[in-house]
């Protein structure tokens, strides 16, 4: 009888010890369900909270992108500020009487400022350009192979050929080199080798029939004794227009227009392509700014026995301020734009 008791006590504690394990075991597992419950409530809470914040963002980014897309779509618009014209127009009255022609132009914003447009002056080697046009432009129409290699005979030289007279008579050059020389420091020699095997007509033909130009080259005398600063302005446009091709043949213009011969047109830390010509009293300086925002800009002088780069500098650089305060007025124009 007492061992019954027994059995039936331990039955008794260990059923007690099974409940209270189930007990404990339903505790844990609640406290599990409910902090997952929990944890995921606050998750979403806070998902929610963060598209709500992340909702103005992208309405601020669509309105920057748009805001970013009007300023650049103004930026491409021409611009003139109010004072524009009377500033340019008291700039050339200042230089009347000083035997200049000068033109300048801002490609981007469309105008053009000039004095004395039509005025003669002896070119120099300004004109050189209309031979580079004339090469650039046939070699692009696969008309002329401007890594073709051109004899240097005798009857080629020239005074004024600091690079030719590096050379031997005989020896074969590329046209891109003679470019490259008669560009950089105004080669004589390097140009009349071009001169001697296209000839000075063909270039006149062309010019006048592809752009409407008159030019009185001659096989001896490539130049233009009546060269007017507007003729300068028209010359740079033409180059300016066949440089922005991204090819090898600009890159090289580009690298020979970028030097410090007898560059006028440079100040401070700014750099000009340039082409420089002179001849007695003679001294000419034309050029680009080769910029997101560029300009041409012709200098005709009668500067050759003075101080023509300081005198031409100076120029340009009044030129320049004005310019770039109408830049700084359309940049504040078209950044409010809403």
């Amino acid at each position: 009888m007492a061992k019954k008791k027994k059995r039936r006590l331990r039955k008794s504690v260990r059923r007690a010890i099974y409940v209270m394990i189930a007990i404990i075991f339903a505790i844990i597992s609640f406290n599990v369900v409910k902090n997952a419950l929990f944890s995921h409530a606050e998750e979403k809470q806070e998902q929610k909270e963060t598209k709500k914040e992340e909702q103005p963002v992208e309405t601020n980014n669509k309105e920057d992108e748009e805001k970013g897309t009007k300023y650049k779509e103004c930026m491409q618009q021409p611009y003139k500020m109010e004072t524009l014209d009377q500033e340019f127009n008291d700039l050339m009255e200042s230089y009347e009487g000083k035997s200049l022609g000068l033109f300048f132009t801002d490609v981007n914003n469309n105008y053009s400022y000039n004095l004395n447009p039509y005025v003669g002056y002896y070119s120099g080697c300004v004109t050189k350009i209309f031979g580079t046009i004339y090469l650039l432009e046939k070699a692009r129409a696969g008309e002329i192979d401007l890594n073709q290699k051109l004899q240097y005979l005798p009857q080629d030289k020239r005074p004024f050929s600091d690079l030719m007279d590096q050379h031997n008579f005989y020896e074969e050059l590329p046209i891109t080199t003679l470019i490259s020389y008669y560009m950089e420091v105004s080669d004589n020699t390097a140009f009349f080798i071009i001169i001697r095997e296209f000839g000075a007509q063909a270039i006149n033909d062309y010019m006048l029939e592809k752009h409407g130009i008159t030019l009185h080259f001659t096989n001896d005398h490539p130049f233009e004794a009546y060269y007017t600063a507007e003729l300068g302005n028209e010359s740079l446009k033409i180059l300016y227009e066949d440089l922005k091709v991204d090819d090898e043949y600009s890159a090289i213009v580009k690298k020979a227009m970028d030097n410090d011969s007898e560059n006028g047109l440079n100040f401070d830390n700014l750099r000009f392509l340039h082409k420089y010509g002179e001849y007695d009293i003679y001294h000419n300086d034309i050029g680009i700014y080769d910029s997101d925002n560029p300009y041409l800009v012709t200098i005709l002088t009668h500067y050759a026995y003075d101080d023509y780069i300081g005198k031409i500098s100076s120029i340009n650089k009044s030129f320049y301020e004005i310019y770039q305060k109408n830049l700084e007025e359309k940049e504040k124009y078209c950044r409010g734009i809403n």
